[in-house]
């Protein structure tokens, strides 16, 4: 532990210490106030799931800011350009503590989530258009961006420039203006959000000037902790951080050393990535009272998993409770009901499930392996298909997933990936149905074939960005497939066992698999595919996914 370590009351400890089994993390800016009837209408649309008496939420955490323009009356900031907010602001209605009171009023945890290079809402809002339009004719101009273009990093997908850490004056700007929260709303804690949006530093500079953010975040703990002692009562800072450590090196975030420090209170890991380095992680933290969160965003999420099934969904959190993970924040889930939206009804379904991983046991779950990319699309990250490094920054890009993954032609070589599997399938032999292992090929050197003579083709991935903010709407990729009997020059080995041989099913290729093939956690699995010209395009493997069925 780090001699210059913040030194935390038997209080703060405690709070630290309470139960949070399931986070929510809201972005609340979503709504315009103007489509409610009254502000009683936005807290019952806001806190439906959470008052369902058959879900679990310990803690809210809501994002009322992309940190440059706010909703309430700021001495510091401009207030957001949305006709509803400035309404309630005229008439009196401070929504946030409105808010935040209905959330104490539930007994639970409340934070103020801070995106630090949040962007979103920079663009103008058009109440003439009912959209916000970003161009260089309306732009929703940030004073502090527009007058000191020499502290701002120009990012590719977007007209407005981020904050550039690097420079004392932007840390101070942003410190003041967390002060401003922190004094004027009784929160239980702030959560640095670091999913939205990289870069904070220069890219390709981020590690080496990583005491730049180091500095800034020990600036807010001293903050905090001085807001904590004049309130009397504890004061919790929390952050979000890529899935893995050297994905926190990438975007210039020395996490090792908040922990040594006890700088921060909660680590909150991931964004959209299904596999987390949990263990990394948990050794970061030892000897430490931090706690580690799993994150999962399911409207900008994996590639190739948007909304999936709920097996899906109770794989992942099986895997991360496996882990040890203290809990699971979702992001920009569903709050309750909303028509003409698919959604809700999963969202519903997994908040009560995923409060007790008792609940879930026995219950049928689907094993996946991550794919690169997915959210926002192009405009932001690769799509797999079309992949290139990110070199913007690390957080939520799935820069690490396994998928998708070339199969050698010349049949020599496995290719090698790790599924991690939570269940103990053998101590549950006896409640056990079956075990399938699916594989999802692309075959692009089938493209000429007939198609009477190869497998039907599957969609790999179908998201919906909405169209605010220049959304890219649908984005589709579907197979190449391979041709008719493929199955029988596919192998494939778990932990080394060969797999008996495949049969096809809807595009799909299917494998059963014992039991005794599987331990609990980390299983290798090898494919190869033989019988193909060498010289070939090599063919893809797009998904893996093992599925448990419990009788």
């Amino acid at each position: 532990m780090s001699e210059d370590r913040f030194e935390l009351t038997a209080a703060h400890v405690e709070a630290i210490e309470r139960r949070r089994q399931v986070v929510q993390n809201f972005d609340i800016l979503l709504i315009d106030p103007d489509q409610f009837d009254s502000v009683e209408a936005i807290i019952e649309s806001r806190f439906n799931f959470i008052d369902d008496t058959e879900t679990c939420t310990d803690s809210v955490w809501w994002n009322w800011s992309e940190g440059n323009a706010v909703p309430w009356a700021s001495k510091r900031l401009q207030r957001y350009n949305v006709p509803g907010y400035l309404r309630l602001i005229e008439e009196g209605i401070d929504i946030v503590s409105v808010v935040l009171a209905e959330t104490r009023k539930r007994s639970l945890e409340v934070f103020y989530s801070h995106r630090m290079n949040g962007s979103d809402n920079d663009p103008q809002y058009k109440e003439d258009q009912g959209a916000y339009i970003d161009d260089d004719e309306n732009r929703y101009l940030i004073p502090f961006k527009e007058n000191n273009p020499q502290w701002m990093i120009t990012r590719p997908y977007t007209k407005s420039p981020a904050l550039n850490f690097e420079f004392a004056e932007v840390r101070e700007w942003v410190l003041d203006n967390l002060r401003e929260v922190a004094e004027e709303f009784d929160f239980d804690g702030i959560e640095l959000d670091f999913a939205r949006n990289a870069p904070f530093l220069p890219p390709g500079k981020a590690w080496r000037l990583r005491d730049c953010m180091t500095a800034f975040v020990q600036s807010v703990r001293s903050m905090m902790l001085e807001v904590e002692a004049n309130r009397g009562r504890p004061f919790l800072l929390a952050a979000r951080v890529p899935e893995t450590l050297v994905g926190c090196h990438f975007d210039g975030l020395h996490v090792e050393q908040w922990a040594a420090e006890q700088m921060v209170d909660l680590l909150v890991l991931g964004c959209r990535n299904f596999e987390v380095d949990v263990a990394a992680f948990r050794r970061t933290v030892q000897g430490t009272p931090i706690k580690l969160y799993c994150a999962l965003d399911d409207h900008h999420s994996s590639d190739g998993y948007c909304a999936p099934p709920i097996e899906v969904l109770r794989g992942v959190f099986a895997n991360w409770y496996h882990q040890g993970v203290d809990g699971i924040q979702t992001f920009n889930w569903k709050f309750g009901p909303d028509p003409g939206e698919l959604h809700w009804p999963l969202h519903l379904q997994a908040y009560r499930e995923l409060g007790d991983p008792a609940k879930i046991r026995h219950e049928d779950k689907v094993f996946v392996l991550n794919r690169r990319g997915g959210g926002h699309g192009p405009s932001v990250t690769p799509n797999p298909e079309e992949w290139t490094t990110p070199r913007r920054g690390y957080h939520n890009s799935n820069m690490l997933a396994q998928l998708p993954a070339a199969l050698a032609n010349d049949g020599k070589a496995d290719t090698l990936l790790i599924l991690y599997v939570g269940d103990d399938v053998n101590a549950e032999i006896n409640r056990l149905d079956r075990i399938t292992l699916r594989l999802l090929l692309n075959d692009p050197g089938a493209a000429a074939l007939p198609d009477d003579d190869r497998l039907e083709p599957i969609l790999v991935r179908e998201f919906v960005v909405p169209p605010r903010v220049g959304g890219p709407g649908p984005m589709h990729h579907w197979t190449e497939p391979p041709q008719k009997g493929i199955e029988r020059d596919v192998e494939v080995r778990i932990n080394n066992i060969p797999l008996e041989a495949a049969r096809e099913e809807q595009g799909w290729l299917l494998f059963d698999v014992a039991p005794k093939s599987l331990g609990v956690g980390e299983a290798l699995v090898g494919v190869r595919v033989s019988g193909r010209p060498e010289r070939g395009e090599a063919m893809l493997l797009e998904k893996l996914e093992l599925s448990v069925v419990y009788r």
